[in-house]
């Protein structure tokens, strides 16, 4: 089981997106998130090795609002993954991405983070998306292109996300095993 939490500006698509992936729809109409909301989804990912694996995800949905700062801080704690939203029509929220990812990391520190390029499908865009690929290499997350309204790309974010952190999960168990018999005063035949 993995926690996933949605972080970004008010009214960028992260409840849109979350939406998309779980229950294949959208709404038009806004609403904003009080506090938090979740969502639970089972899928089937292939691992890197080529096996199948189920992945139950608990995706938590934070309110973007600064008021909600220390709920949100609350809410991150033990995710191993988080996917930071702006919206490619309102600039403002690709600036403060960075400061998404700051908070965010100070919390899980070994977390996977997608930074999520929502609303692709306006004609009004004005995030190019270079500036996704520069925060890309300048974080060092995973970057991807998304429309909750038609669904391009909600699927492949997701299941790519979650890959990843089964991967990382995977690594992090393995270091811990060859860590606590390296530590051994004996060596394990």
């Amino acid at each position: 089981m993995f926690k996933l939490v949605a972080l970004g500006d008010g009214a960028v698509g992260k409840t849109s997106c979350i939406k998309r992936f779980t229950e294949d729809s959208f709404s038009e109409k806004y609403i904003m998130t009080i506090g938090t909301t979740f969502a639970l989804k089972t899928l089937e990912v292939k691992t890197p090795e080529g096996r199948k694996m189920v992945a139950r995800v608990v995706l938590w949905d934070l309110a973007g609002q600064p008021t909600y700062n220390e709920l949100r801080r609350r809410y991150m704690a033990g995710a191993s993954m988080a996917i930071i939203v702006f919206d490619v029509t309102r600039p403002q929220t690709f600036l403060d991405v960075g400061e998404w990812y700051t908070k965010f990391i100070n919390v899980c520190p070994n977390a996977v983070v997608a930074v999520v390029a929502n609303k692709i499908d306006r004609a009004d865009r004005l995030v190019p998306p270079e500036a996704g690929e520069m925060i890309k290499n300048w974080l060092d997350v995973l970057y991807f292109e998304t429309s909750a309204k038609t669904g391009e790309n909600v699927n492949t974010l997701f299941t790519q996300l979650i890959t990843r952190a089964i991967q990382k999960h995977k690594d992090s168990q393995m270091r811990s095993v060859t860590d606590s018999t390296s530590s051994l005063p004996f060596r394990v035949p």
